[in-house]
């Protein structure tokens, strides 16, 4: 049986020549126009996620409205080191939405892995653009109906991406703020919430194809 292979390093491709720099997650440390998606992850068992897994990684992945992704990634976990949890720390780009999700790594370690499943705050994906940092704290796997199309990562306890984020500035964040990109369109009926410039039905991964019908995306499959 494989293990789990973990290392606590987080990376992000910076250019797309794939530079990169160290993040600890401190005042500063970070790219010029980048926030920091942060949280502990409480590993799954074997069982959920497969036996055959060699790693787990936290992306945010942004989908653009002709079906490019954009992936901004941590590294791996240790199950040895980490034991039940493993923090991870993850540089985005803060003029984009993204959703994030719990993968199998690329071969790299820097672009688009195997889906195990996807980040979900009271039934939404869409993590907003914005400048704040954002803490999921203690984030749970729970499986659902299908594994791993339907499996949740459900961030702790107050936790939602929008309550800490202010997309437009204007001093209200998201979970309050009826128009969260000041486009005055209130977002009832706005097509792109948080105005990162791609319509919001079309950054969920049920906007990928899926030749197969399984639930999972055919990009985020290898």
């Amino acid at each position: 049986m494989t293990r789990l292979v973990l290392a606590v390093v987080v990376a992000i491709a910076l250019t797309a020549a794939g530079a990169c720099t160290p993040l600890t997650g401190g005042a500063g440390d970070r790219p010029e126009g980048f926030r920091l998606v942060e949280g502990r992850l409480l590993l799954p068992d074997e069982d959920l996620l497969g036996r055959q897994v060699t790693g787990l990684q936290v992306a945010a992945l942004h989908l653009g409205g002709d079906g490019t992704i954009a992936p901004f990634v941590s590294s791996v976990f240790d199950p040895a080191t980490s034991r039940a949890e493993a923090s991870f720390v993850v540089a985005v780009d803060g003029s984009l939405d993204t959703v994030v999700v719990l993968q199998v790594p690329s071969s790299g370690g820097r672009g688009v892995g195997s889906f195990l499943g996807k980040l979900v705050v009271d039934d939404v994906t869409l993590v907003p653009r914005g400048e704040d940092d954002v803490d999921l704290g203690a984030v749970t796997v729970v499986a659902g109906p299908r594994t791993p199309a339907d499996t949740a990562l459900v961030p702790g306890a107050g936790r939602s991406p929008s309550a800490q984020t202010d997309s437009d500035g204007d001093g209200l964040k998201n979970d309050v703020d009826d128009d969260d990109d000041d486009d005055g369109a209130p977002d009832l009926s706005d097509a792109d919430v948080a105005g990162d410039g791609v319509d919001d039905a079309l950054q969920a991964l049920s906007a990928l194809p899926d030749d197969d019908g399984d639930g999972i995306a055919d990009a985020l499959e290898r």
